[in-house]
């Protein structure tokens, strides 16, 4: 024997063999992982922000076309009358709130807090809506590890403003504005189109190529939170059967679903068009499938982009201005003038929904109310109103301006009307 393994010369390819191996299933786990993950993407709309690529801080006055909170504390001598913190894009309205007296009844509050300044810098909040996907944290030490920070700085104060900063978690993108219907809509039978998003209509009992269907809307708009089943209607979702009696492949529990508050009211017909329509056609189906169509219910304004606070607002004494929508702001017992007097917002945007009462709150929105002390003509029971869910949280002073506000004045009115604002 000459003493030689004859093994040896194997080992080095078994084991080159099972790390290749290792690696190549861990591949097709990583894979699997990834389409998942993009399948929940296409599917639910989820997908993640940063902090810092919506949302800026500025410490010489608001941006134009950007919603802003002002950040002020009045106490504070060096110059904190124009710092603001801003989102970056006309679409994403945060409906943050500040307030340098406590924290705001009914909204998370974060303190903003500065040991080191002397000017009653503890009683400072900035807030957002329980429904916010933003969960803030503030730091005077330095970012924070592990969350997207902004860099609060206000260079004239010398009390060690240099390190402050407002951080928060990863968070799903803020909705822009939605899709108009039925413009920024389209149906596709072979594929998702270039520059759309789309949720997959199918029917796995349907062998006529239904496995390539979408319903779609433009990308550069929000995502109308669209969910498909064809398994019966979604819980929690406001659905609309789709149904075509002449096909026997099962279309009798298919479904289009939205959230329960959206704007769109779907109807669907498998008969021709019923209003504003558009078509779902498939032309390798021979079960009529060539006059059905969605529809929706006609709508005065569709809320696409709505008007930004305060920019696209204005107060009219006169009547309805040119080129704005208005909510017509009148107190029947009051003899000043009152009857041309309307609060308006831009034609171009989408209506926020807005709604006037002088008689009390109107049941199921949201009220600030609209009060004068001095004036004797019944002026404590009038509301501006909101719908619930609105972006706007607007808040009501009748002693001057107190953040970002809009003057209401009736100069016929001798009750002190001079110094009432609404803000937000």
């Amino acid at each position: 024997s000459s003493g030689i393994n004859a093994e040896w010369p194997l080992r080095p390819g078994i084991l080159i063999a099972y790390t290749l191996l290792r690696h190549i299933v861990r591949l097709h786990l990583l894979m699997k992982v990834i389409a998942l993950t993009l399948f929940l993407v296409a599917a639910f709309g989820w997908t993640q922000a940063r902090f810092q690529d919506d949302f800026e801080w500025r410490f010489a006055g608001p941006g134009n076309g950007k919603h802003c909170v002002q950040i002020l504390e009045p106490a504070d001598p060096h110059t904190w009358n124009d710092n603001y913190f801003c989102s970056k894009h006309e679409s994403i309205n945060a409906g943050f709130r500040w307030s340098y007296a406590g924290p705001i009844r009914n909204m998370r509050c974060t303190q903003v807090i500065e040991p080191s300044d002397p000017h009653t810098w503890r009683d400072n909040y900035i807030c957002v809506p329980h429904s916010s996907p933003l969960h803030l944290r503030w730091s005077y030490a330095g970012p924070i590890g592990g969350m997207d920070c902004i860099r609060w700085y206000e260079g004239a104060d010398p009390h060690t403003w240099a390190d402050n900063y407002l951080c928060a978690q990863h968070y799903s993108h803020f909705p822009g504005s939605l899709p108009s219907w039925p413009s920024d809509f389209r149906w596709s039978f072979a594929g998702v189109p270039g520059g759309y998003d789309c949720v997959q209509i199918r029917e796995p009992a349907d062998p006529h190529t239904w496995n390539d269907n979408y319903f779609c809307w433009r990308k550069n708009k929000g995502n109308p939170g669209l969910r498909w089943s064809y398994a019966g209607r979604i819980g929690g979702m406001k659905c609309t059967q789709i149904i075509e009696p002449s096909d026997p492949h099962t279309w009798r529990d298919n479904y289009l679903c939205v959230p329960p508050n959206s704007p769109y009211n779907f109807r669907w017909s498998y008969a021709g068009p019923r209003g504003r329509c558009i078509r779902w056609y498939e032309g390798a189906d021979p079960h009529t499938w060539a006059d059905n169509y969605l529809c929706a219910q006609h709508y005065s304004h569709f809320p696409g982009s709505l008007p930004s606070w305060p920019s696209d607002f204005r107060w009219s004494f006169a009547g309805v201005p040119g080129g704005y929508d208005c909510v017509q702001i009148r107190e029947p017992a009051d003899p000043h003038t009152w009857n041309d007097n309307y609060f308006c917002w831009r034609k171009n945007k989408g209506n926020p929904g807005l709604r006037w009462s002088y008689a009390g709150r109107i049941g199921g929105m949201k009220c600030t109310q609209i009060i004068e002390p001095s004036d004797p003509h019944t002026w404590r029971d009038n509301y501006l109103c909101v719908p619930p869910n609105s972006p706007y949280n607007f808040r009501w002073s009748y002693a001057g301006p107190r953040g970002t506000c809009i003057r209401w004045y009736e100069g016929a009115d001798p009750h002190t009307w001079a110094d009432n604002y609404l803000c937000a």
